[in-house]
Order: structure tokens, then C-alpha cells, then sequence
């Protein structure tokens, strides 16, 4: 049978990151763009209608938000993965999460240049060799 797929998005997630590797990119933030998808277990429902028994979306663009201006970093491969940790950390319920990353303003002739990351809650904690 079909199983039925839940999910909570935050998609286009905009600020500006200190991150690159060149001497330009060091001296001040730039345009970055992120699109998170939640993957839930099958069991994930409100009874209460009660924020307590939600995903807190609140909760996790704050997380993301803190830490992406809480340094600079090198590579988007480093911001990708420390936000799959986040997503995973926020909630037991998540059971995949799918997020992409972009820099904006890199070339004139390029919408953007980033990452696209999906991994199942096991795949990502216990990595194949």
C-alpha cells in the first residue's frame, strides 16, 4: 500500500552568511538562500490542536538563523551539514530532512550556486563507509 508522506517546509529561508573562501568574501556577508523539508514519522498528528504537540518551525528558523551568523564559514558543504544536525536535533519525529542551500549574488549570469542534501534520520547519524 501507499504510505503517506508528512512534511513541514521552510522554504527561501533568506540572510546574509559570511561564507566563502575568498579574501572578498571574508570582509562582509552575502546573499543566502535556504529551503528545509521535514520528513515526519507516520505516526505525527495533533490532538489538541496545541503548538506543544507540533514540529516548532519557530523554534528551528531561529536555530538555523543564530547559527548561520554565529560565524564565518569556508565552505557551504560545512553550513548544509550543520543544518541537517539542527534539523535533526529539533524534534524526534523527524525522520528525513532535505535541505538545499544557496548563494545568491555569486555570478551575474547564475540565479544561485549551492546544495541540495536529503538523508533518512539513520542515514545521516550512521553514515555508509
Amino acid at each position: 500500500g501507499r504510505t503517506l508522506k508528512k512534511g513541514i517546509a521552510l522554504d527561501g529561508l533568506k540572510m546574509n552568511v559570511s561564507i566563502g573562501i575568498h579574501d572578498f568574501e571574508k570582509k562582509q556577508p552575502q546573499p543566502y538562500r535556504l529551503d528545509i523539508g521535514l520528513e515526519l514519522t507516520n505516526s505525527y498528528r495533533t490532538l489538541h490542536d496545541a503548538i506543544a504537540e507540533t514540529i516548532n518551525y519557530d523554534a528551528l528558523r531561529s536555530r538555523v538563523l543564530a547559527h548561520l551568523g554565529s560565524r564565518h564559514f569556508n565552505l557551504q558543504e560545512t553550513v548544509i551539514q550543520d543544518v541537517m544536525d539542527i534539523c535533526f536535533d529539533i524534534d524526534a519525529r523527524v525522520t528525513a530532512v532535505d535541505v538545499r542551500t544557496a548563494k545568491t549574488a555569486v555570478y551575474p549570469d547564475c540565479d544561485a550556486v549551492g546544495l541540495h542534501f536529503q538523508a533518512t534520520r539513520d542515514e545521516w547519524l550512521h553514515p555508509a563507509p
